[in-house]
């Protein structure tokens, strides 16, 4: 949405002889089966959005299976999305999705071309997604649409720049999606904030080798954010400290430096991103876990902590709004993680480039990498399945915290 509000996320993937699919989605590599389903009866939806709903490829072959009996997931969470070059609008699959749709599942379609043969289609879905990675040749499709179909909402996808955003942000499009919002938006380094300055000054001290357990206390202590994070994290019953903590220097004490270092360089590198859209925050520290569970298949087990970091800093620019060569001037970070987020090479590289090609589903260059590093499908899909579990309890942890 304009307001940068996340609604929504989508699943992208590759049939299984294409390298990207695991075991639990091969059964009928995609075309009966979708894998998104697979996938979401293994971890849940919400490990994967947090209650939003999720867009979900879907053959028009799927719609003849019931695919209700396929998921235990809640209808209303659940979108299914068809390729234009796909779905044909002819029985029995127009009415398997009024059988769908009755039981609460929605539909879109992406990229129509030929409106008027997809007419019965059209009638039927709830959302349309047009492309916009290029120029702007969707906005005649999107006028055709909007007049003749009144009950659409419309999705501007592939936005990987503010200007074509701010172009389209003009028009009646609801909802974007794409990289544009983590863009970084170039202010002078003067206007940074106090308590972010603050905040960068706390990451540097626990970066120093034999931090003093008192300097961190008492810069948590005038930053009321931290300062509660602080205490919610000692005393939540997965630390299992016995005794109330109640003070700062008290709960610094008791974490020690290692775990201090942790979790300050984890809060921190998302407190420097609350003011921007929620995504953001969850972006790094998907990135971070990912690189962190991909180390050793790019034999680089042994630097894993520095590429949970790579990841962490790796939207650094857009939180700060500078470009990232500023932003790494003012945080402490080893060559090799500054080579590769300020030069874009180095051997950190590969990693992040994988991780990047995976958000985006270049399955070209992520089918590449893996071959060029020997890395099997299975590999990939275990790790990422990791870092969804792992985030997910991150998020159930706070909750209960809350609670």
């Amino acid at each position: 949405m304009r307001d940068m509000t996340v609604l929504a996320y989508c699943f992208r993937y590759e049939s299984a002889h294409d390298y990207i699919a695991h075991a639990p989605a091969r059964a009928f590599d995609g075309v009966v089966n979708p894998p998104g389903l697979d996938i979401l009866e293994r971890v849940g939806i919400d490990a994967f959005t947090n209650g939003a709903p999720l867009f979900v490829p879907i053959s028009k072959f799927a719609l003849l299976s019931d695919m209700s009996q396929k998921s235990t997931q809640p209808p209303n969470q659940i979108i299914f999305l068809f390729n234009h070059t796909d779905i044909t609008p002819e029985e029995p699959f127009l009415s398997s999705i009024k059988a769908l749709k009755q039981r609460g599942y929605r539909f879109a379609i992406e990229n129509p071309r030929d409106v008027n043969h997809l007419h019965p289609i059209l009638e039927l879905c709830d959302f349309v997604i047009l492309g916009f990675k290029y120029n702007m040749n969707n906005m005649t499709t999107f006028r055709q649409l909007a007049a003749s179909h009144k009950h659409l909402e419309f999705i501007a996808a592939d936005i990987n720049g503010l200007e074509i955003f701010s172009q389209l942000d003009k028009t009646n499009f609801k909802y974007f999606e794409g990289r544009f919002y983590n863009v970084p938006v170039s202010k002078d380094q003067s206007t940074m904030s106090p308590v972010k300055i603050n905040r960068i000054h706390l990451l540097n001290t626990v970066q120093e080798e034999d931090f003093a357990i008192e300097s961190v206390a008492d810069i948590v202590g005038r930053d009321p954010s931290m300062s509660i994070s602080l205490l919610k994290l000692v005393n939540s019953p997965h630390l299992g400290i016995s005794q109330k903590i109640k003070s700062i220097q008290h709960a610094v004490a008791m974490l020690g430096q290692k775990e201090v270092r942790k979790w300050v360089t984890t809060v921190i590198a998302n407190l420097l991103a609350e003011d921007k859209p929620g995504e953001l925050t969850r972006l790094s520290l998907l990135r971070a876990k990912f690189a962190e569970n991909m180390a050793r298949h790019f034999h680089l087990a042994m630097q894993a902590n520095d590429l949970f970091l790579l990841g962490l800093f790796s939207i650094l620019d857009a939180a700060l709004d500078m470009p990232m060569e500023d932003a790494l001037k003012l945080i402490h970070v080893s060559e090799e993680i500054h080579t590769a987020l300020v030069e874009r090479k180095g051997r950190f590289m590969k990693i992040l480039n994988f991780i990047l090609a995976y958000e985006a589903a270049d399955w070209t260059e992520v089918k590449n990498t893996m071959m060029l590093h020997d890395i099997s499908a299975g590999d990939v899909f275990e790790s990422y399945m990791e870092t969804v579990s792992w985030y997910d309890s991150i998020l159930n942890e706070a909750y209960e915290v809350e609670a």
